[in-house]
């Protein structure tokens, strides 16, 4: 049997209990708030006096690949090592209290092999517990590393702690490996819960809005998105492996997109810091030409894609919506720490630049974005989505520009404005809200500019990105004229976003139980579609069930009351350990696709801090 529970800061607690046998196994996981290391306490409760066998086995395949890795057991050190080019690892078992494996209370012996997996790899002896293969190996590898105890009396509880840690190099694993034993699992618990109570101050982890302690959803999404920053800046999408199975690729990429999402999130919440990195990750892999493609590996080269090159001159292969959703995270990490001097060093790089390309990049009377790919990256044209991302980026830049006396804000509000009124102009109407956009066929635009009117849940988001402008005292400051049209315009855009909202109500929400909380993507999503399900529009998923939250919120269609209610839904399609999907099936509610998407709990982490706010 096996039960488990999330503990302060990043550290979790497990608990077995064998069915026939009379064992109790206890095991704390903790892992250091900024250096690569792991801590595991592991706890042995025997009812009967015995040897006792801890082992931990090891496939890497470091750096992605199972070519070229080494492993060698360090029988001084008593700790083992892989590596493969500048990325090491270094595990090994420790006996805390115990001198060369000795203590008032029993002998340990701890070992460690390695071998090829062709040749059967590493065993273990059945009669003695110890472990067979050689001191060191390479290729298609894999090793144990083993601890055998025997009591020197009576039946005792047995301690051991697991310690693996990460470097660049042999000594620098090693140096953080010894430095995990010294500090144990308590000292390293002690630095992660300091850590992760800072950001907490202020916000919704302290709001009597919500479920909270360490095993809340919001406490977990908080540690889901953590784990998925890298120290670099990107944010990744997702490190479910699963999906590699089918596609021989997956989603530990940074879609600037998802990435700027789950940064704002963040930077709401409490923790800017992870904006900050993000924001000088844009800087770094922002393309010459001021716009990202559609996504990056961590290191912030590009990654594989599908986007097709073969496009009309002048067009290009990207979704513009991620590099103005880059642009409204700096506003938010602004808006968050009152800290110009970060968004300093990230101006001339990548918020001129990335701004300068939205003003550029639009059709040639500037009230229309050029085409690009939809937020779903499945289809070309002129969508209101990205039109409305690149009205709050301009707005975002605008401000900063202000705030840092760089001389651009009048520009970047002009384009901005011209851009609200196209959005309203062209891909709009008073009978039936905003359309979904205006598709390029065969490479190019509808030249009557005929809008697709298919129900989108992206659509959601146009008044949470552009309602918060209407009354903006820095527009004002900025450019008197503008600043006069502005709210009318805003006002416009409010209006048709509740037609919008109520008719994309009737055609998304999809029944699940008898529950229509969830929402799909778009009118015919296929993407995972259980077969025979015409009657659903498509599988729920999370972001876009709390985009209809948020956005009928901020139209006052739906009280706080009705979206705290609604909260119970994302807990009834999480995984137990509150790890949340990028979709459900429509058809049974069980995960589909990966699990966790940083972007889902990124979302929740959003429409908490909204119900709390309210």
């Amino acid at each position: 049997m096996t039960d488990g529970e999330y503990g302060e800061g990043m550290s979790f607690h497990w608990r077995f209990r064998h069915r026939a046998e009379p064992l109790e196994i206890e095991i704390d996981d903790v892992v250091d708030p900024q250096k690569p290391l792991w801590v595991r306490r592991i706890r042995v409760i025997p009812d009967a006096a015995g040897k006792i066998g801890l082992y931990s086995m090891h496939h890497y395949n470091l750096g992605e690949n199972d070519v070229g890795e080494a492993a060698f057991w360090d029988s001084g050190e008593r700790r083992l090592y892989h590596f493969k080019g500048p990325l090491w690892v270094c595990a090994g078992f420790e006996i805390p209290g115990a001198c060369s494996g000795l203590s008032s209370s029993g002998r340990a012996e701890i070992m460690g092999s390695v071998a090829k997996r062709r040749d059967g790899g590493v065993t273990i002896s059945p009669e003695t517990g110890k472990v067979y293969g050689r001191t060191v190996d390479h290729g298609l590898i894999e090793s144990i590393v083993g601890l055998i105890w025997n009591p020197a009396g009576e039946t005792a509880t047995f301690e051991a702690a697991y310690v693996l840690a990460l470097g660049n190099s042999m000594d620098e694993a090693g140096r953080l490996a010894r430095h995990g034993s010294r500090m144990g699992y308590e000292g390293v618990k002690a630095r992660s819960s300091r850590y992760w109570s800072l950001g907490a101050q202020g916000t919704a982890s302290t709001a009597g809005s919500r479920d909270t302690g360490p095993g809340s959803l919001y406490e977990v999404s908080l540690k889901v998105l953590a784990t998925h920053c890298d120290r670099r800046g990107g944010i990744l999408a997702s490190c479910d492996s699963d999906i590699m199975l089918d596609y021989r690729d997956h989603y530990r990429y940074v879609w600037p997109r998802d990435a700027a999402m789950c940064a704002s999130a963040l930077a709401r919440a409490g923790y800017p810091e992870f904006a900050r990195r993000y924001l000088l990750f844009c800087r770094d892999t922002l393309s010459e030409g001021g716009f990202f493609w559609q996504r990056y590996r961590p290191d912030g080269t590009r990654g594989s894609g599908w986007h097709p090159p073969d496009l009309p001159p002048g067009q290009l292969p990207i979704q513009e919506d991620e590099t103005a959703l880059s642009l409204v995270t700096a506003k938010d990490y602004l808006v968050a720490t009152r800290d110009p001097d970060s968004l300093e060093e990230v101006y001339p790089g990548f918020i001129r630049k990335a701004a300068r390309f939205i003003l550029d990049y639009r059709e040639e009377d500037g009230f229309l974005v050029k085409p690009s790919f939809d937020l779903w990256e499945e289809r070309r044209g002129i969508f209101s989505f990205t039109q409305a991302s690149c009205v709050a980026g301009l707005v975002s830049a605008a401000e900063i520009s202000f705030v840092l006396g760089q001389g651009d804000e009048k520009e970047f509000l002009a384009g901005a404005y011209q851009l609200l009124q196209g959005l309203v102009l062209y891909l709009s109407d008073d009978d039936r809200g905003f359309a979904r956009g205006i598709c390029a066929e065969a490479g190019s635009l509808n030249p009557e500019y005929i809008p697709d009117w298919t129900a989108d849940a992206s659509l959601y988001c146009i008044p949470i990105l552009v309602a918060e402008f209407k009354g903006n005292e820095r527009i004002a400051a900025i450019s008197r004229d503008v600043a006069e049209e502005w709210p009318v315009v805003v006002d416009r855009t409010i209006e048709r976003s509740k037609v919008t909202w109520k008719r994309l109500d009737d055609l998304l929400r999809v029944h699940l139980d008898g529950d229509r909380t969830g929402v799909a993507r778009y009118q015919g999503d296929w993407y995972w579609r259980p077969p025979d399900t015409p009657h659903v529009p498509g599988n729920p998923w999370p972001v876009a069930t709390a985009w209809r939250l948020i956005s009928g919120h901020v139209l006052g269609l739906l009280d706080r009351d009705v979206v705290r209610d609604s909260l119970s839904w994302f807990k009834r399609v999480s995984i137990e350990s509150g790890i949340m999907p990028e979709q459900v099936s429509c058809v049974d509610g069980e995960p589909l696709s990966v699990a966790p998407l940083a972007w889902s709990q990124a979302a929740y982490l959003d429409l908490v801090n909204l119900v709390k706010g309210s």
